[in-house]
């Protein structure tokens, strides 16, 4: 489906992209969801992309503020310390 509506798949894409960091005005919201319901291949990228942020957001970054205890800095040293000799 190349152009619907004056929007091809590129523009689709773009727009879903878009739609996830904020709302798209209505009309647009529209034209999305038609070419959607058309295109298999634009609804599998919407799909994805949302499990995607799903996924992500699902993800528990590591505290900031988490230091290492004082064996894992010497491990991590004496690894590197190794590394650079072996060159």
């Amino acid at each position: 489906m190349h152009h619907l509506f004056g929007l091809s798949c590129q523009d689709i894409t773009r727009l879903v992209s878009e739609s996830m960091d904020h709302t798209l005005p209505y009309h647009q919201r529209v034209k999305i969801r038609i070419h959607l319901i058309m295109c298999k291949y634009c609804a599998r990228f919407e799909k994805q992309i949302k499990l995607m942020r799903v996924v992500c957001r699902q993800h528990i970054a590591p505290d900031a503020g988490a230091t290492l205890s004082g064996e894992a800095r010497g491990r991590i040293l004496h690894a590197l310390r190794v590394s650079a000799t072996e060159r």
